[in-house]
């Protein structure tokens, strides 16, 4: 009888469990042919997780089954190469750990959280009273998620645009038949373009944007749906989530043709048209304003038609960049020099460099000025490159093996990065830009080294995926930047592509629980500093790190007292806050609990928010709520602390009052 007992228990802790309900809209008409999907939040992910918090996306992502494999192949072939660096062995074992041929979809948020929808539960569509079905789940957390034409992409118990969705936990046996969702419209905007004179325009493009905050806590543009007036000046944009937007119209920054400009408005390929004539007009953001800051925003309520979004347009005016390029090793001017001008575009899936067409930059090796003509408004980074030397000419490719072709191609690649160049960051408002200094120099790097305080009785870390780099503080974006590597596995590193420049310390990757304690440069602090980089540098980076981190959970309230599931809940540092890896985000589960794990020692506020988006507390206006309604907090090394809070009722970074 005791055996028996046993193995019903055993039996009972892995019995599949099961997952029912409806989809209806708005007035609870039941939705038919909505597809479902069921993701797996507490996978097991092994390095994977570790990957993907180093490197995360701009958004959200799916990765198919399909992709799965073909990276899982590429990765493993490349890996099986003696000569390949330490971290394509590390990519492909933490694809391997994925187990893919058990895999439908990996879903990777913007801030690095990953959900697996499993083939054993693939998603399913409603029947025509909107029910959907799940059966032989393996008891876990999972979210869902629910798409379909004509309603919002939504996640089950997401509310608003920017709310987390509430995670669902599985008992081994459990029948959960309770699911309701009820979805949201899309909605549509439109409006006229037409000029100073309320003439219509043709092919003007119109861009439709919000406002993100990234892990890094910048605030970029996020392009959401492009567009292109027709001849009577009309445009329309449709299949919009419910949301605070902004919109701009006109010609992009830059001085490329007319067929860049479409393609960076996203508007596609052009059909040519004989008597259309190209005009340029100059990029505005409604109602007419001529920076995106003094932007007025569009609020698109559900299933709404929102019409009447007319913008009058100026003709693009035209301005000139002009300077001097020195070669800082010889203090002359560089017999040649190639002369480029990238965009500082906010938005990471739009384009950056700019064709100058018929406009080619002008360089006079007598003296070292450049000149740039017909430069749109804009913020730009102007480039003066130096011409490398010719490379060697390569051996026979035939008689090469695959590790002389690729070290063959690595040192090409490193000459070319390593050209002596210079950059600047220039914002072109309504005049010309003069005085522009490019001081030209080689490239330097830094070199350090990583040590990491081991936990006691813990196995020694892994940091495969730790990705240590210099960034620029002022914006600029040069060419040819070096990505960086991890650290080998004596803890040495190197850090490319260094011009003289303002620099901060960013470290992303770490192992879980694992925390960022000390990163001296000489007698530097570079985690409370800035480097100023000359050009060269003799110290060597320390950086030490540390698993002493502080665990912080409780239970979120709403207003009326209630445990409260779904919400933001983050960890906010009281100083160093351009430290934005000290910030600590969780979303808090079905019981309104939340556990806030890998906290740096410190002094922190401890704040929750209802609805907002993923990395919308580093909004100013946030941060100041949390200093005002938070929570104070002190993290010391290894602490473990129990704290109930009350929400702040939310609003996402692009629903400001």
């Amino acid at each position: 009888m005791m055996i028996s007992a046993i193995a019903i228990a055993l039996l009972l802790q892995t019995a599949p469990a099961s997952l029912s309900g409806v989809v209806q809209s708005g007035n609870n008409e039941p939705v038919a042919n909505v597809r479902v999907s069921l993701a797996r939040t507490d996978a097991a992910l092994g390095a994977f997780g570790q990957m993907v918090k180093g490197d995360r996306p701009p958004g959200e992502i799916t990765l198919p089954a399909e992709l799965l494999a073909a990276m899982s192949e590429r990765i493993a072939i490349e890996a099986a190469n003696p000569n390949m660096p330490a971290e394509a062995n590390a990519e492909a074992k933490a694809i391997a750990a994925l187990g893919v041929a058990n895999i439908a979809e990996v879903l990777i948020s913007a801030n690095g959280d990953v959900a697996v929808v499993y083939k054993s539960t693939p998603p399913v569509q409603t029947d025509s009273q909107g029910r959907f079905a799940f059966s032989n789940i393996e008891p876990g957390t999972y979210k869902l998620i629910f798409s379909g034409s004509g309603f919002a992409r939504q996640d089950y118990g997401q509310r608003g645009p920017g709310g987390a969705g509430i995670p669902i936990v599985l008992a081994p046996a459990q029948a959960r038949n309770d699911i309701v969702m009820r979805m949201t419209q899309v909605s549509a905007v439109s409006g006229r373009i037409a000029d100073s004179a309320g003439r219509p325009v043709a092919g003007v493009p119109v861009q439709l944007f919000r406002f993100a905050y990234d892990e890094s806590g910048k605030r970029n543009v996020q392009r959401v749906s492009a567009a292109q007036s027709d001849d009577r000046g009309l445009y329309r944009m449709f299949s919009l989530s419910p949301g605070r937007y902004y919109l701009s119209s006109g010609n992009p920054p830059g001085n490329g043709n007319e067929l860049d400009d479409i393609i960076l408005a996203g508007g596609g390929m052009p059909t040519p048209v004989a008597n259309r004539i190209p005009q340029k007009y100059a990029l505005s953001y409604y109602p007419g304003a001529p920076e995106v800051n003094s932007a007025s925003p569009i609020d698109v309520p559900p299933g709404a038609d929102v019409r009447g979004i007319d913008m009058y347009l100026k003709e693009q005016q035209a301005y000139r960049v002009r300077g001097i390029v020195v070669d800082a090793r010889s203090g002359q001017p560089p017999r040649s020099a190639n002369i480029s001008l990238n965009l500082q575009n906010p938005d990471p899936r739009g384009g950056s460099y700019v064709a100058f067409g018929d406009s080619l930059p002008i360089y006079n090796p007598t003296d070292g000025t450049f000149e740039l003509r017909n430069v749109s408004p804009g913020a730009y980074t102007v480039t003066a490159e130096l011409p490398n030397p010719a490379p060697p000419r390569p051996p026979n490719a035939a008689t090469m093996t695959p590790e002389e072709q690729r070290a063959f191609i690595d040192s090409i690649n490193a000459a070319s990065a390593a050209a002596p160049r210079a950059f600047a960051a220039i914002n072109v408002l309504n005049a010309d830009i003069d005085n522009v200094q490019l001081r030209v120099g080689t490239a330097g790097s830094i070199a350090g080294t990583l040590r990491a305080e081991k936990a006691p009785n813990s196995p020694a870390p892994e940091f495969s995926f730790m990705r240590i780099q210099l960034r620029l503080a002022d914006g600029a974006t040069p060419s040819n930047v070096q990505p960086p590597r991890p650290p080998k596995a004596d803890g040495t590193f190197r850090i490319d592509g260094l011009w003289p420049a303002e620099y901060m310390l960013i470290v992303n990757g770490l192992p879980s629980d694992f925390y960022l304690k000390e990163a001296r440069l000489g007698e530097l602090d570079l985690l409370n500093g800035r480097l100023r980089y000359t050009g060269s540098e003799s110290n060597s980076l320390n950086i030490v790190v540390s698993p002493g981190t502080g665990v912080v959970e409780g239970n979120v309230t709403d207003a009326q007292g209630q445990p409260l599931p779904g919400a933001r809940v983050v960890l906010i540092p009281e100083r160093n806050r351009e430290r934005s890896e000290l910030f600590r985000p969780v979303v808090s589960d079905p019981a309104g609990h939340f556990r806030i794990t890998g906290a740096a020692p410190g002094d922190y506020k401890l704040a929750a928010w209802d609805v907002i988006e993923p990395f919308a507390f580093f909004d100013p206006d946030l941060l100041k709520q949390a200093d005002d309604k938070g929570m104070a907090v002190r993290i010391t090394e290894s602490s473990k602390q129990t704290i109930n809070i009350g929400v702040i009722p939310g609003r996402d970074s692009n629903s400001r009052d």
